[in-house]
């Protein structure tokens, strides 16, 4: 049986038409916040003391410090690294799940700092900017991409939440809205469902497919050649091999 989205010669099946733009937006809606909590441990010796970093994703009030006590990006200091045995099961019981997807997003992303947008402007709550960017580029709703790609559709006793906005969300919802709901409903929150997997998975399919350089052009028949601790390649594999895990970093 072929994989959604895909014909039975591995070909990228397109959902809709859409532009660069439009895909940016559905890929990064299904990750932009539904699985990140408030703060994070970077890493376990960054503060004085060799102490471990904690720090919000996003703090306003770090805005324009050389250091911020915060985890944006953009900025150089010691301190500033991953212990990646936070994120990635090493097996030394360090690891910290991620939140499952659902339609609840860490409060930080309410409020960003203009550094974190590209255009240095508001708003500055990511959902708003989301449901903005589907308004201005005129995405379809999570439903009628389900009916689209004949994937089970979520009805309005789904989205009571919505109904309240008496503007049609709960029949018509917003892409991003319906792809964290859609995960939480029909996959518990554990990964994407239908309508979220397939488009990531065309995102990321279809980008390799178009890299002439890529190794679906060069060389189709590739697979990972790098040492594993399995039988398949992992992220844990890739950091190991980079130098950065644990036992070569000889951190806790």
């Amino acid at each position: 049986m072929n994989s959604p989205g895909f014909s039975s010669s591995g070909t990228c099946l397109p959902i809709l038409e859409t532009t660069p733009s439009e895909v940016n937006v559905t890929f990064s809606a299904s990750f932009q916040g539904c699985s990140v909590r408030p703060s994070y441990r970077a890493n376990f010796t960054g503060n004085p003391g060799n102490t471990p970093f904690f720090g919000l994703i996003f703090d306003p009030a770090e805005e324009g410090k050389p250091d911020p006590n915060d985890l944006r990006g953009g900025a150089l200091a010691s301190r500033r690294f991953v212990d990646w045995q936070t994120f990635y099961d090493f097996g030394d019981a360090n690891v910290k799940p991620n939140k499952k997807i659902d339609t609840k997003l860490s409060s930080p992303l309410f409020n960003l700092p203009l550094g974190a947008i590209p255009s240095h402007d508001g708003p500055t709550s990511l959902p708003v900017r989301t449901l903005l960017r589907g308004l201005t580029w005129s995405l379809p709703s999570g439903q009628a991409i389900a009916r689209r790609i004949g994937a089970p559709v979520l009805g309005r006793s789904d989205f009571t939440e919505l109904a309240h906005y008496n503007v049609g969300f709960d029949e018509n919802t917003p892409l991003f809205y319906y792809i964290l709901k859609e995960a939480q409903m029909l996959a518990a929150g554990e990964h994407l469902g239908p309508v979220g997997g397939r488009i990531v998975g065309e995102v990321i399919i279809g980008l390799l497919q178009t890299d002439p350089a890529g190794y679906l052009s060069q060389n189709p028949q590739w697979t990972p050649s790098l040492p594993k601790r399995g039988s398949s390649f992992k992220m844990i594999d890739f950091l190991t091999f980079a130098r950065v895990d644990p036992l070569s970093r000889a951190t806790p």
